[in-house]
């Protein structure tokens, strides 16, 4: 009898459990949740960061209060998330550095793997071969045959270690074209240096520098994706040029790790259908986005492919970021 008592309070203990966290897991959100941008407001990442913001708000029930806290190459961000309490309310817009500053740097302030937990992916930015808009060349030929004339060539990005930097880096070892690397503070900088022809051409996302380029000071040669961008269909693919190159920068929502799985299943759900929201596309598309989505778990192996695949690139061109 008494073991049979027993096991009818342990089986009982177990139901109150399981009903308080199913009742914490339908509770969520009951206050207002924080989405931590690691770069400074203006820029695409945060632009970003509060459509989808605006957008999850009504759907949660509860503000999406965006906070910008930049520095370190998104690692202050980064951290202040991977430390967070895992209860829904901390919440990050990580970015493709989540792939590049593992391979990057000897030390980190946080492991991606065990700090953070994916919830969904949001966008993905292709990069660009941007030119100034007066330059002769028209082609890849062009620019190989420039290339040999000159020695090799110099190209301009946002930073060391940026996606823009790699991809170019991986164009160099594709072609067999010769490039110096040049690496400005943001993406401003670099376009104004092609523009003002400090530099021959550029690796960069296209919505930092959209404006020179509808204005007519930049021309964009070539796009890095699997296919053209619907807002510049007259810009063709690497691919189609013949270099089978794919790259972007990317953004997506990440969670501290022991986030509840209800809690992130929840997010994921409602954030996908923020980013099928037309207006939502139609927005990201004229910056030069486009909205992805999709699981979890899809996201988490995009992270760790991105992560292998600029690990091998570092390696390769022997990319260093001076600490």
């Amino acid at each position: 009898m008494q073991i049979l008592i027993r096991t009818l309070r342990a089986l009982c203990a177990v139901a109150l459990l399981g009903a308080a966290g199913a009742a914490q897991a339908a509770a969520y959100p009951d206050k207002p949740i924080r989405l931590i941008v690691p770069y400074a407001a203006g820029g695409g990442t945060d632009t970003a960061a509060r459509m989808i913001a605006r957008k999850l708000a009504p759907l949660l029930g509860q503000p999406v209060v965006v906070e910008n806290k930049p520095g370190g190459a998104t690692q202050i961000g980064t951290a202040l998330v991977a430390s967070a309490a895992p209860d829904g309310y901390t919440l990050l817009m990580g970015t493709a550095n989540l792939a590049t500053n593992s391979v990057l740097y000897a030390k980190l302030p946080y492991d991606v793997k065990k700090n953070l937990t994916p919830v969904v992916w949001a966008t993905d930015v292709p990069v660009y071969l941007l030119l100034p808009a007066a330059s002769p060349i028209r082609s890849l030929e062009d620019l190989k045959r420039a290339a040999a004339q000159q020695q090799g060539l110099t190209f301009a990005t946002a930073g060391t270690g940026s996606i823009p930097h790699l991809a170019g880096e991986q164009f160099a070892h594709q072609t067999g074209i010769g490039l110096r690397h040049i690496p400005y503070k943001g993406s401003s900088e670099a376009a104004t240096a092609l523009v003002g022809g400090q530099v021959q051409m550029s690796f960069d996302n296209l919505p930092p520098v959209y404006a020179q380029v509808k204005a007519g000071r930049l021309r964009a040669v070539a796009i890095a994706s699997q296919t053209r961008n619907p807002e510049l269909p007259d810009v063709p693919t690497l691919a189609e040029l013949g270099v089978p190159l794919s790259a972007s920068s990317w953004w997506g929502v990440m969670a501290p790790a022991g986030t509840p799985k209800d809690v992130i299943a929840l997010l994921n759900r409602q954030i996908n259908v923020v980013l099928a929201d037309p207006e939502v596309r139609s927005y990201f598309n004229g910056l030069g986005m486009q909205a992805t989505g999709g699981t979890a778990e899809a996201f988490g192996r995009h992270i760790a492919d991105e992560t292998d695949r600029w690990r091998a690139v570092v390696k390769q061109a022997g990319v260093k970021i001076e600490e």
